[in-house]
């Protein structure tokens, strides 16, 4: 169908029973079917989002004539009841490429999909009816669980260094759990490592290379094997690399991060690639187990919007909002906990060795030359101030604004006795202590 309008409408319609898309009629449809809108109007169509791949199918709404027109690359993924989503990745925007980076870095989560679909893997869950429920609730008291593992590659190693690495993830995934207990996404989530793997090389039956597809569908199945002592499974696995990914190729581009689309407690498909780039890494680790939670780009084929920032953003930008989670976020999560694959999240975490995460803040761990060598390379260095500021939740601020928080001093230890007050008869010798540990 179409209307007629005084503005211009580009977005999701969501009933009960459907979803429909509604967009700017293109002339040359309009030309061709005799439509003419009076003065100041402008033809809408109206259609059904599970017809939109017919109608890109036939070429009638793309204008390939336009040198303006932006390029549409598509992005199959699976849901988890096994049904396509076609994605539509728009990196024009009024005729000019427009892209945000996150610290001057341009680097786009999936800036060219790969030709054929990724990671299509036989699904393990059935689709619930309308009626039941997942036996989780995002409500739940102490919230859920992702029992996580982290597997860092040789290429990581070689680049912190064997005795920095786990300081060094656990930071980065400090980062990840604050972000995913951000109240914007509406859900209590604990991320929870329960295992950490540092490979020195890489292990019988994973293949890691420059090209993303195949090295997180190598990762995938690896993966899948792995159990503790007890037999147990975690339910999500994360990959960090030290190597330059791209989706779609065995060379070095703009590529992030890599992930399936719902496949969180999945044994084949709650897995993710990520791209070490310093710190920035926890929220490209954020960006892509969202996907994994059912997650899909702001912008696209809803109507959040990616110059927002938020974590689902297609791009890392570097607006404040890149610490929190969109509406349409909070909608694909809740709809994905609502679903029967979603249980594994409800159990308590398996006791494991406490790891001992770092009690300073990232970046008083590692300053911000080490953050800008890891950011753009060897030779870059931070441009001195007159004055000491530092980076707070996307914030440039005086250091003793909502700086580290004030800890209360313990004993230090004891100092050595002094020498005798008298050489001869009763005399007193003594030791002292102070209030100031940690200084």
């Amino acid at each position: 169908m179409d209307v007629s309008l005084f503005i211009i409408l580009l977005g999701l319609i969501r009933t009960s029973d459907e979803e429909y898309f509604i967009s700017p009629l293109p002339q040359h449809l309009a030309a061709r079917h005799n439509y003419s809108a009076p003065s100041g109007h402008h033809a809408h169509v109206i259609y059904k989002r599970s017809a939109e791949q017919h109608v890109h199918a036939d070429g009638t709404t793309r204008d390939n004539n336009h040198p303006n027109h932006h390029d549409q690359h598509h992005h199959h993924h699976h849901d988890d009841h096994g049904h396509h989503h076609h994605h539509h990745h728009h990196d024009y925007q009024h005729g000019k490429l427009q892209r945000q980076h996150f610290c001057g870095r341009r680097k786009q989560y999936t800036p060219k999909p790969p030709s054929e679909d990724l990671l299509v893997m036989p699904d393990e869950f059935e689709q619930p009816s309308r009626s039941k429920r997942s036996p989780i609730s995002s409500n739940s008291v102490g919230g859920l669980n992702v029992e996580t593992l982290v597997v860092a590659d040789r290429k990581l190693l070689e680049k912190h260094g064997r005795d920095n690495i786990t300081t060094y993830v656990l930071t980065v995934m400090n980062m990840v759990s604050s972000l995913f207990k951000d109240g914007t996404i509406g859900t209590d989530i604990n991320i929870v490592v329960v295992s950490l793997l540092l490979l020195e090389q890489d292990p019988l039956g994973l293949s890691i290379t420059h090209h993303a597809d195949q090295s997180l569908n190598s990762f995938c199945q690896w993966q899948s094997g792995l159990v503790d002592k007890s037999g147990k499974r975690h339910d999500h696995a994360i990959l960090l690399t030290g190597l330059d990914i791209c989706s779609w190729k065995n060379e070095p581009c703009d590529t992030l991060g890599f992930a399936p689309i719902s496949g969180m407690c999945s044994k084949y498909r709650s897995c993710t690639i990520n791209e070490d780039t310093g710190l920035g890494l926890a929220f490209t680790i954020a960006h892509e187990s969202g996907h994994n939670f059912g997650m899909i780009h702001d912008g696209e084929g809803n109507p959040c919007r990616k110059a927002e920032g938020n974590i689902m953003s297609p791009t890392l930008a570097g607006n404040n909002g890149v610490f929190s989670w969109s509406a349409c976020s909070r909608q694909y999560l809740n709809r994905f906990l609502g679903t029967a694959q979603a249980s594994c999240l409800g159990d308590e975490p398996r006791p494991v060795g406490q790891y001992k995460y770092p009690q300073q803040l990232p970046g008083q761990l590692y300053d911000a030359h080490t953050q800008c060598k890891w950011q753009f390379g060897a030779k870059a260095r931070l441009c001195s101030l007159d004055f000491v500021k530092w980076c707070r939740r996307g914030q440039c601020v005086k250091f003793g604004d909502r700086g580290p928080q004030a800890v209360d001093g313990q004993w230090s230890s004891w100092s050595e006795w002094s020498d005798c007050s008298r050489t001869c008869g009763g005399g007193v010798m003594h030791r002292e202590r102070s209030c100031s540990s940690p200084r």
